[in-house]
């Protein structure tokens, strides 16, 4: 589960039936991926590392990348809550640097429930705390694999 109490939506799977959010005028509505396939229209999300945390030469290096490639970047600041989005088709791929375990766990099941892919920025498979993450769906991924290399 994730909850957003900005807006009050609670984004939450199950493993094997699917990811879902409730919100105030709706409750266990299904959620899924985008179906966007050209990265040039691609909407992506993205965590900024903080004073004294991350390499930000090498972080500003693949955001350049990114944003020349894409139609924006975006930062919400949280990154379960950025995979959520994934999962909702609100971003079409997020990457982010450096995060822990409980920064994702949650994230990693919504966006896998809802037809999207995990994987690190080399389209390697990921591990749980590993040194980065990219969340995108199936058609997207190689791009966004190509545009983070």
């Amino acid at each position: 589960m994730i909850y957003q109490p900005i807006s009050d939506e609670l984004f939450w799977a199950e493993k094997g039936n699917g990811a879902f959010i409730d919100t105030p005028n709706a409750r266990s509505r299904r959620l899924r991926v985008s179906g966007r396939k050209d990265p040039a229209r691609a909407l992506v999300g993205t965590g900024i590392p903080h004073l004294g945390k991350g390499d930000h030469a090498f972080y500003h290096q693949k955001l350049a990348q990114v944003t020349e490639r894409t139609a924006g970047v975006r930062r919400w600041g949280a990154a379960a809550l950025d995979l959520a989005f994934v999962a909702a088709g609100r971003y079409d791929a997020f990457f982010e640097f450096g995060l822990a375990p409980w920064d994702v766990a949650a994230g990693l099941l919504i966006v896998r429930e809802a037809g999207g892919l995990v994987s690190d920025i080399a389209g390697a498979a990921y591990v749980l705390g590993g040194p980065n993450i990219l969340a995108t769906n199936a058609v997207l991924r190689d791009a966004m694999v190509e545009i983070l290399a």
